[in-house]
């Protein structure tokens, strides 16, 4: 089995755990931590520029997918954080 990087946010802690989990709580703050898609690096919690910095990118990209999936007329969206770039397939006989 691999494992997942969970990251409480409250306490800046980053936890690996079983990628099955659907919910993971932090054992220090016994709040929900984020599950870390497994191709990301975290930036380590003790340079906090750079923690504060992935977390608002983490968070806004995670805004502009959910808003993609949610709203047909968004042709495409590229997430530069996660390195994806996600795009509607054209319907050509609506075109005709």
């Amino acid at each position: 089995m691999s494992n997942r990087t969970f990251a409480c946010l409250d306490c800046r802690k980053l936890q690996r755990r079983d990628q099955n989990l659907a919910h993971f709580y932090c054992p220090i703050s016994a709040k929900e931590c984020v599950c870390v898609p497994w191709k990301l690096h975290v930036p380590s919690p003790r340079k906090l520029r750079k923690w504060n910095a992935f977390w608002a990118q983490y968070f806004l990209e995670m805004r502009q997918l959910e808003a993609f999936r949610a709203n047909k007329n968004i042709a495409e969206v590229y997430l530069p954080l996660l390195n994806k770039r996600w795009g509607r397939k054209v319907d050509r006989s609506a075109m005709q």
